[in-house]
């Protein structure tokens, strides 16, 4: 499988300098990003870099953070600098951070380039994949100085990968739509981890050709590509209600087979080391599935 053999592969790129201190780390957008030593205080701008600094045991080090960055608990007392809606600058700037993680896709676009004209560190974090997300643990793990831990965690993140590769890489391929939201319409196309689960699950992602990562589409292209299965994320834990508007078209191969399926957002939303317990949900959701197809 070209998912995993190309997860396997990578690795944070990072150079050390003359003075043993001293490093350079490549970002997401390939920027060279030039250190003296570990940084000390930083500002997560999303919610998967506040658990991933956590997570390689920086948590200490992330003075500022945006909404919803909740886990682990300890990443609720963190002083807010903004949210999806926004960012407070001047917040930020009084937080005199050294590196501020920035993630293109979820912040809006002039308030980083404000930040960068305002002479502010930009590392950006943006893993649209499991090796992405391995390699933002080592390179986060650099970056604070917590090496070892950023490299346990990847290696474990790999391990497991590695193990669902193995437990479903010949299972019968099931058709699969993703819905990120129900109005507007919006699923993920396949430059995205969560694409990269459902093939690793042994799932087809129908709407992995489309030209963005979170295209709106409408109903008539979901009815046109009769998924064999369909997985909604919503707000929280429980369910979303609007799944079940589905049912409303029996024909749908997923509403005939009984194949709706709800993750938690949070397990299956950010680029972290918990995305793989979203991930075996979704596989366990596509075994489901192919033992009501093979009934029905």
């Amino acid at each position: 499988m070209k998912i995993l053999s190309a997860f396997i592969c990578c690795y944070a790129s990072v150079a050390w300098a003359g003075n043993s201190e001293a490093f350079t780390v490549i970002d997401d957008a390939g920027v060279e990003h030039h250190f003296s030593g570990p940084v000390e205080r930083i500002v997560s701008l999303m919610p998967h870099g506040t658990e991933l600094l956590f997570e390689v045991g920086a948590g200490d080090l992330v003075v500022g953070a945006v909404d919803y960055s909740d886990y682990p608990e300890a990443a609720k007392k963190i002083p807010r600098v903004g949210g999806y809606s926004g960012m407070n600058i001047e917040a930020i700037l009084a937080l005199q951070p050294d590196i501020v993680l920035a993630w293109p896709d979820g912040n809006p676009n002039r308030e980083l380039q404000k930040l960068m004209a305002l002479g502010v560190p930009l590392f950006v974090s943006d893993p649209v994949t499991f090796g992405g997300i391995a390699i933002n643990l080592e390179r986060l793990g650099i970056l604070t100085g917590h090496r070892q831990q950023g490299f346990a965690a990847a290696q474990a993140l790999r391990q497991q990968v590695d193990s669902l590769h193995k437990r479903y890489e010949n299972s019968a391929r099931v058709r699969v739509f993703y819905q990120v939201w129900n109005q507007p319409l919006i699923t993920q196309n396949g430059d995205t981890f969560i694409s990269q689960a459902i093939a690793l699950c042994g799932g087809v992602n129908v709407f992995a050709d489309l030209d963005i990562r979170a295209p709106q589409i409408n109903l008539e292209a979901v009815l046109l590509a009769n998924p064999d299965v369909i997985v909604a994320s919503g707000m929280g834990a429980s369910r979303p209600e609007w799944l079940d508007d589905w049912l409303q078209f029996p024909k749908l191969n997923a509403v005939r087979y009984a194949n709706l399926f709800h993750i938690h957002p949070d397990l299956f939303h950010r680029p972290t080391s918990r995305f793989l317990q979203g991930t075996e949900q979704l596989c366990e959701h596509l075994a489901t599935a192919r033992g009501h197809l093979a009934v029905k």
